[in-house]
């Protein structure tokens, strides 16, 4: 058995067990093309004709908080078999990269749709607030060095940047069509992209229990304090961020507390992945009747099946597809 850390020309047993993450982003495969179509015909009408400033907001600042990770920081996947050598790991890292692609495309497509200036962000405290935190993963920490930066590069962003930062936007903008208001592309997209973030999310988690198992000895006290210090960051960025959505009100359909539990509920999910001391109140009662919803649609599905779900104008398998005239 070689170690996580190793280079290897074949796939180890010791690591078959990630193959499922190859079988879930195959089966999941899609493009922008899949929803670019109907939000443009659809759904961008509906937001400009029918829906009230306050929503057009609401709505126009999450796409943009979503973008900035999308679009800015998200280059990680790609190169982590330079890190990690195993040969199922470049794997997966390659399919993720490709996803994270397509996210950035299909987001950038979105943001023209509905109007959304992308180079404000720098005129934003909450957005810099964010995409302070979401850089803490690439900073060098002088006393962690070696393949513990490694460890401490994988638990940041797998849990900073694919949980906590993405799905309080996601729970916004698909609550407008589980409330019958419009927008069921733009909503179908989140799901989409919500479901592979939480199969990147649930691999890197994998990686990070191989790594504890195999080297417990990095998972040490100051490790343990850092990771803990930016959660708590994170966590109050991400307050931020609520408010400055509902800066000019709070959406007819949603109420900020049931948004708040719903980004608790996350960060909950985080700590107790990684063993971290921390706990966040989540209202039980107001989670099973108005966030429960989400979890359903997205934490619960492990292996999507887009085209028996989704809505888009996306071709199915025994579609014939010209590579010329296609639109990726």
């Amino acid at each position: 058995m070689s170690n996580i850390f190793e280079k290897t020309l074949h796939i180890d047993p010791e690591y078959q067990h990630l193959e499922k993450y190859v079988n879930i982003m195959y089966k999941g495969f899609w493009t922008p093309a899949k929803y670019e179509k109907s939000i443009k015909e659809l759904d961008a009408p509906h937001f400009y004709n029918s829906m009230s400033e306050l929503d057009q907001e609401a709505i126009r600042r999450c796409i943009l908080a979503v973008s900035i990770v999308e679009d800015k920081v998200k280059t990680y996947w790609s190169a982590l078999a330079i890190d990690l050598p195993q040969t199922i790991i470049g794997d997966v890292g390659g399919l993720f990269g490709q996803s994270e692609v397509t996210h950035r495309r299909s987001y950038h497509s979105l943001a023209e749709a509905l109007n959304v200036e992308l180079d404000e962000i720098s005129e934003h405290e909450a957005l810099k607030g964010r995409i302070d935190y979401l850089s803490k993963y690439i900073e060098v920490d002088p006393k962690i060095i070696g393949k513990k930066r490694i460890l401490k590069k994988l638990v940041l962003f797998t849990a900073l940047v694919e949980r906590c930062s993405l799905f309080t936007q996601f729970y916004i903008l698909m609550s407008y069509a589980y409330n019958n208001r419009g927008l069921k592309t733009i909503s179908a997209l989140q799901e989409s992209t919500a479901i592979e973030e939480v199969t990147h999310y649930n691999f890197g988690i994998d990686l990070v229990n191989i790594i504890k198992r195999q080297f417990p000895q990095m998972w040490d006290e100051y490790l343990v304090e850092l990771i803990t210090d930016n959660i708590q960051v994170a966590y109050q960025s991400e307050l931020n961020l609520i408010d400055w959505f509902f800066e000019k009100g709070v959406p007819s359909h949603l109420t900020k507390e049931e948004v708040v539990n719903f980004l608790n509920y996350n960060f909950n999910v985080v700590c107790r992945d990684l063993s971290i001391d921390l706990e966040f109140e989540v209202q039980e009662d107001l989670f099973n009747t108005k966030n429960s919803w989400f979890k359903a649609k997205v934490f619960m599905t492990t292996e999507p099946d887009f085209f028996d779900s989704m809505v888009s104008n996306y071709a199915s398998d025994d579609e014939e597809i010209d590579l010329d005239t296609f639109n990726f």
